[in-house]
């Protein structure tokens, strides 16, 4: 676990990579198949001379509507097996590929922090790498460094990592919105999903390139889930006052919070 930027990029087998979306892809053939029975019905029910085929499509639709809407919901709504620590805590996440992860800010000792809280979706355990880049402005891209943070993120785990950023004092006390790249590698495979909620999916890894294909993607938009073919972005408040450099020998500091096992977390957070 370190902070720099590696040239490789890590991302799953693609059979592990196609397992992981098959239910989001499951869930857009669903709502397809719902989509057409509806049209069906409405054509079904506004012919005014009906014949076999329309009495086919008024009886057989609502049917098919029915049983559709059903199962959705059997897959939308299943229910997790572990604790989702990043929805209950943080409303919204970012996902990469089952590594899920979100951002807070804060200060010690006059240093700012980026906090990234992150978890991971599967039973078997990941290492997941976050880009952020300021994102490009009309005058161009701010000048704070990119930062990138690799984690090693247990089975299931939830965790944080508390990365030092050295801010320009032109950009303390300001809001600023950041490009978001993620990549993530999963050693011994994935295993079973235990997490099933959707979530801002990320595209892009953290060199910023297109990893999938298109009709996963349009699987996952129709399932519900949102998904960022562009670099995602988040708009982080930074701190003032603090750190233009950063402090020889102060490093990133990395803390599992709850993993695969483990009595679920109670009050508040033991982070550092």
């Amino acid at each position: 676990m370190f902070l720099e930027y590696m040239a490789s990029s890590y991302s799953s087998l693609p059979k592990d990579r196609m397992l992981s979306r098959m239910r989001e892809f499951f869930k857009g053939v669903i709502l397809v198949i719902l989509l057409g029975s509806l049209i069906s019905i409405a054509v079904g029910w506004g012919d005014d001379r009906p014949t076999q085929f329309t009495w086919i499509l008024r009886l057989g639709s609502p049917v098919i509507s029915l049983l559709a809407m059903l199962l959705f919901l059997k897959v939308h709504f299943r229910r997790d097996e572990v604790p989702d620590y990043l929805h209950k805590l943080f409303g919204g996440f970012f996902d990469r590929d089952g590594f899920c992860f979100t951002f807070l800010t804060g200060t010690l000792n006059g240093v700012c922090y980026i906090e990234v809280y992150f978890q991971n979706k599967y039973e078997r355990p990941c290492i997941g790498r976050i880009a952020l880049q300021p994102a490009k402005g009309f005058f161009g891209r701010k000048r704070i460094d990119a930062i990138i943070c690799e984690v090693e993120c247990d089975a299931a785990g939830f965790g944080v990592a508390r990365i030092p950023v050295p801010l320009p004092l032109k950009v303390q006390g300001k809001k600023q919105k950041f490009e978001v790249g993620a990549c993530v590698k999963y050693p011994n495979g994935k295993g079973r999903m235990l997490r099933f909620r959707d979530s801002m999916f990320i595209r892009t890894n953290s060199e910023f390139g297109d990893a999938l294909g298109t009709t996963l993607a349009v699987g996952y938009i129709l399932a519900g889930g949102l998904v960022i073919q562009k670099p995602a972005t988040v708009t982080i408040s930074l701190p003032a006052d603090v750190a233009q450099e950063i402090p020889d020998g102060l490093k990133p500091e990395f803390k599992t919070l709850w993993k695969l096992g483990d009595p679920p977390l109670k009050g508040e957070l033991d982070t550092f």
